[in-house]
């Protein structure tokens, strides 16, 4: 018994083949990319075996409904079921292999050879299920044929989707998914052409109320479809989400790293802030006692800015030093020593290069007589104020020691350590003195406290000019939370503070005067502290003046006047 193709239907099962192929190296990306998480990849792999198991037995059964035959045929359902499950566990046994790192030859070479048993036993399977009586015979050379071209098939399906999971190539997967189409579709119609029909044979199938063979060629197609296209869409959001996880991930990691790295500077940071902390308070002690010789310096005039501007100078004529030009010159005449004689007489740039000398020369001898007058200049101010540095030796070498101090006498020291400069600007000083017993006192850090408040409190009422300076120093004995305390408070009627800048006063490098440093209210705190007492500032804004307070906690003198002796930090 002969039949003939509908040509309809043998290009739907190439298309459909083909479809399947597609859908087949996609899900390989897919199992693989999956493979991060366990739950995620096994449900990758069920659901792409059903949907490549499908697509397969698909173009299977639309080829064979493409073949007809001069009798009625149709399919026992039992046994086309059988087939369709004999397809989804030779896809689930692809995509297994395929979820590996790597493709080993061995594990090539027996996936293919299961898979091509298993898409042949689905090919004859399904021919069995036609029933047909008497049964069918097959020409031996191309039912192994069709067995050798599903193998070949198979191992390269494998092989292509392998190498397609690593480059995703959206061109190289289509053309990879026409041959392999081509190869299942060549293993079909072998299979087919291998089948030889009984002329008086009947179709026991049919007969006993099969699946008709037109309901079944618009339900698998219509069935494959629609599992291939939901297949395919799913796996493209997937991988979209997957492509966007991969970007959050990555940009998570490296915002991690980059925490980490900002964790560790943070505490070397902070090693660093300690260390230089330490430093500051050594600093800005030296600095408060600094604060001392510059005041006595101002009673004898303004040597300190001679000697600053002096400097100033100095440094001002060597970071603009023609000496720069100098070095620019010779790294030239370096750069040609081997032709340097040639150089100076025919290079352009050679031919300036003595002139220039010449000039940087005068020049340099120009800046050595200024800086040599400077530095003479310079040199006599220092002289200057070597007798005064002496007056401040017993408070440097008193420095950090505790003794009994008459707290007028202290203050009185303060003001005389200003009076030149209290003198020169105009400055009246109120006295408010209550009676003090004497008191155990860092001498010398009171002093620096005083002199600095001072200072300050002068320099607040040089622009006032509407009013008369007047500066009002007052002494009394305060009880603050159950306990007395020593408070020096110093008034004065000058610029006042901005409000604002009211709780920075006493920050380390904060400042308001034009050339202040910012070291001196900040060691007054600092030194405040250490002698376990504060100092506050208070003030009701611009124009309206000023108060500084500093209280100490009382310790009256004992039976014993030995001073109490702290680690010394002399003055450099």
């Amino acid at each position: 018994m002969n039949g003939h193709y509908d040509l309809r239907f043998v290009a739907l099962s190439v298309v459909v083949a083909t479809i399947a192929s597609y859908t087949a190296l996609d899900l390989a990306a897919r199992v693989s990319a999956s493979g991060s998480s366990r739950m995620k990849s096994w449900a990758w792999l069920i659901a792409g075996a059903i949907s490549m198991g499908t697509g397969i037995w698909s173009m299977h059964f639309i080829g064979m409904l493409a073949f007809h035959l001069p009798i009625p045929f149709a399919f026992d359902p039992t046994i086309t079921l059988l087939s369709l499950i004999i397809a989804i566990g030779v896809s689930a046994i692809a995509l297994l292999i395929l979820r590996r790192p790597q493709l080993e030859m061995r594990n090539l070479i027996t996936g293919a050879t299961l898979m091509g048993i298993g898409i042949s036993a689905m090919h004859y399977t399904g021919m069995f299920a036609m029933e047909m009586s008497p049964p069918i015979q097959y020409d031996p050379g191309l039912f192994v044929a069709s067995c050798l071209i599903a193998f070949i098939a198979s191992l390269a399906a494998l092989w292509i989707a392998f190498w397609l999971r690593k480059t995703g190539a959206v061109l190289a997967k289509l053309g990879s998914a026409g041959v392999m189409g081509l190869a299942i579709s060549g293993m079909h119609y072998t299979g087919m052409a291998a089948a030889q029909f009984a002329p008086d044979g009947v179709c026991l199938a049919a007969a006993s109320g099969g699946i008709d063979s037109t309901v079944l060629a618009v339900t698998i197609s219509g069935i494959t479809v629609a599992i291939m296209s939901v297949t395919l869409i799913v796996s493209a959001f997937d991988a979209h989400f997957a492509a966007s996880n991969a970007r959050l991930t990555l940009w998570l990691q490296e915002s991690k790293e980059a925490a980490e790295a900002g964790l560790r500077d943070n505490e070397r940071i902070t090693r660093e802030l300690h260390a230089v902390q330490s430093d500051l308070v050594t600093t800005a002690r030296q600095a408060g006692m600094a604060e001392i010789a510059n005041n006595v310096l101002h009673n004898v005039g303004n040597v300190l800015n001679s000697v600053n501007v002096s400097a100033g100078l100095v440094t001002s004529k060597m970071r603009d030093s023609k000496a720069l030009g100098l070095v620019k010159a010779v790294q030239l005449m370096n750069e040609h020593a081997a032709d340097l004689g040639e150089f100076l007489t025919r290079d352009a740039k050679g031919k300036l290069l003595p002139d220039y000398l010449n000039k940087v020369v005068a020049a340099l001898a120009a800046e050595q007589q200024s800086v040599v007058a400077e530095l003479g200049s310079l040199t006599t101010s220092v002289d200057h104020i070597k007798d005064i540095v002496a007056t401040q030796q017993s408070y440097a070498g008193a420095a950090n020691v505790v003794e009994a101090v008459q707290v007028r006498e202290l203050l009185e020291d303060a003001l005389r350590m200003n009076a030149g400069a209290l003198a020169r600007h105009q400055v009246t000083v109120v006295r408010e003195f209550a009676d003090v017993p004497l008191l155990m006192l860092d001498k010398s850090r009171v002093l620096q406290i005083l002199v600095n408040l001072i200072g300050n409190a002068k320099q607040a009422m040089d622009g006032v000019t509407d009013h008369a300076h007047l500066l009002t120093l007052r002494v009394e004995v305060a009880d603050l939370s159950n306990e007395r305390n020593l408070r020096i408070r110093v008034e004065d009627e000058g610029e006042g503070i901005a409000p604002e800048n009211l709780a920075r006063l006493f920050v380390h490098g904060f400042t308001t005067r034009k050339n202040g440093h910012g070291f001196g209210l900040h060691s007054c705190a600092l030194a405040a502290k250490e002698m376990g007492g504060t100092l506050t500032a208070q003030s009701a804004g611009l124009g309206k003046g000023a108060a500084f307070t500093l209280d100490l906690p009382i310790k009256q003198v004992g039976i014993s006047n030995e001073p109490v002796r702290e680690p010394a930090h002399p003055l450099n």
